[in-house]
């Protein structure tokens, strides 16, 4: 079995190259281009690949949101051929649905979009999403995980129409990669699933961007933690550990 994961920030997946003991590798000559990194290493007999959406080279700043992770997403599909691909990053969490500092949420059902809107019979369901995420229940229930439906956006603030839609599917994460990374994932045939940690609260009373630079440290270690438990929970799911 094969598992890639795809992250968007250095400060996201710092943590997990380190403790999983992962190994740079080049980029593919056909993708010298682009300004993505590539990890490899093994949990157990389990090959296990990651992939950085990498900097932007004209703002020095980490790549975030659909465009790269699908770009991100290509990549390792193209060069790595998985069998499962994990969304893993940070996310804004809802206190209405238990949603706190550092909560870990593993995708349950489906993951959506919430801000594309095309009112044209047929192209609206396609522009949400609701792409399957895989079945990974008995790896959730022996790590204890929180479940929770996954949706995702490009923007950090939260407009009264993405509301309507984030309610209508009942999201436990509001992040800006995952649907993204899943539409690729089907493309290449293989299964999908997010682990997402909380930085802010959506409905809270303060700000989203003051609450992830604050909370960033403490939900990227939950993340981290959660997801070198996940992956070797999976190997040992599938008999690869």
């Amino acid at each position: 079995m094969r598992v890639l994961v795809v992250m968007a920030m250095h400060a996201e997946a710092e943590p997990v190259v380190r403790e999983l003991g992962l190994a740079p590798v080049s980029t593919p000559p056909w993708a010298a281009h682009v300004p993505m990194k590539l990890y490899q290493g093994r949990v157990g007999s389990m090959e296990l690949d990651l992939v950085v959406n990498g900097v932007d080279k004209q703002s020095g700043l980490d790549l975030i949101g659909t465009q790269a992770a699908t770009a991100s997403a290509m990549l390792g599909c193209e060069a790595f051929k998985p069998d499962l691909v994990v969304s893993a990053g940070t996310c804004g969490g809802f206190a209405k649905r238990g949603g706190e500092i550092g909560k870990v949420y593993l995708a349950e059902d489906r993951v959506w979009y919430h801000d594309r809107r095309v009112p044209i019979p047929g192209f609206d369901a396609m522009a949400r999403g609701g792409y399957m995420v895989a079945n990974l229940d008995n790896v959730a229930e022996t790590l204890g995980l929180a479940r929770g439906v996954v949706t995702t956006g490009d923007s950090l603030d939260l407009s009264a129409e993405d509301s309507e839609r984030i309610e209508a599917v009942g999201a436990h994460a509001k992040e800006m990669e995952a649907a993204a990374v899943a539409w690729v994932a089907g493309l290449f045939g293989a299964g999908f699933t997010a682990l997402k940690s909380v930085t802010d609260i959506v409905d809270g009373p303060h700000p989203p961007e003051e609450e992830f630079f604050e909370n960033l440290k403490h939900a990227t270690e939950q993340l981290a933690k959660e997801l070198v438990r996940l992956v070797h929970a999976i190997a040992e799911d599938a008999g690869l550990a």
